[in-house]
């Protein structure tokens, strides 16, 4: 495909990164005594939650969670009866702090060693045009592809004519706006070197699914500039390409 004025890359990237306490620094309780639970790991996270397990006798539990570095007492506390167990309603892109004590008929334990783990972006994995935008497709584009992984890599695959082009680059995200819009600078290294700016959003649902507007800034095009958090979608431009330089996408 030869390259045009444009590149449209829908996104993702995922940064997952925990680490826990060893439970060699928990004390063996008394007998007799509620125990404390112990290995305390994630089983997985998205964007807004995160599913934990741990090894404790009983069925009841309280789980306590914070951001990074919260004083224990002082953090959301959700009551379990099952393990695992997900916490819902997280923010992305966001460094947590998680701790678990068992509830037992004579008392509760102490709470357990924590463990951390930081939310990936919204953008973090797999994607796929369900609406490829109406200037992408002037160009000939009948599908797209996308993966975006946690160490901020992305390979975005297009297909036209039966052929298919492949875009390689790394990626950089802002922090989003209170409508939920990120900033993103793309900087394409495959098949040839390039920088885009532009915004995206990510709608949960199921799938979940994004809307990403982007335009090529350097080298630069006379009379182009990208989207922005304030003046939202459509504004490529000033507005000159109204919505049609909106790519939209559903999670894979």
């Amino acid at each position: 495909m030869k390259t045009s004025k444009f590149f449209f890359l829908g996104l993702l990237s995922l940064g997952v990164a925990f680490s826990s306490c060893s439970s060699d620094d928990e004390e063996t309780p008394p007998a007799g005594t509620c125990a404390t639970p112990t290995d305390l790991i994630i089983d997985n996270t998205t964007a807004s939650s995160v599913t934990l397990s741990w090894t404790s006798t009983g069925s009841a539990w309280t789980i306590e969670y914070g951001a990074a570095g919260f004083t224990q007492g002082s953090g959301t506390q959700v009551e379990a009866n099952t393990k695992p167990f997900t916490i819902n309603g997280l923010n992305s892109n966001t460094e947590y702090n998680f701790y678990v004590r068992n509830n037992c008929t004579d008392g509760a334990s102490g709470f357990s060693s924590s463990v951390s783990i930081s939310t990936p972006t919204p953008l973090v994995g797999s994607w796929t045009a369900y609406d490829v935008s109406p200037l992408l497709a002037s160009f000939g584009i009948t599908g797209i592809t996308a993966e975006f992984s946690s160490n901020n890599g992305y390979v975005v695959t297009s297909e036209a004519a039966g052929a298919q082009t492949v875009l390689e680059g790394t990626y950089t995200i802002g922090d989003p706006n209170s409508e939920g819009i990120y900033s993103i600078v793309l900087n394409q290294s495959s098949p040839n070197s390039l920088t885009s700016e532009g915004i995206f959003k990510v709608y949960a649902a199921s799938p979940d699914s994004m809307w990403y507007e982007v335009a090529q800034t350097d080298p630069g095009i006379t009379g182009v500039t990208p989207p922005t958090q304030e003046a939202g979608f459509g504004s490529t431009s000033g507005g000159a390409f109204g919505m049609t330089n909106i790519q939209k996408y559903n999670r894979q």
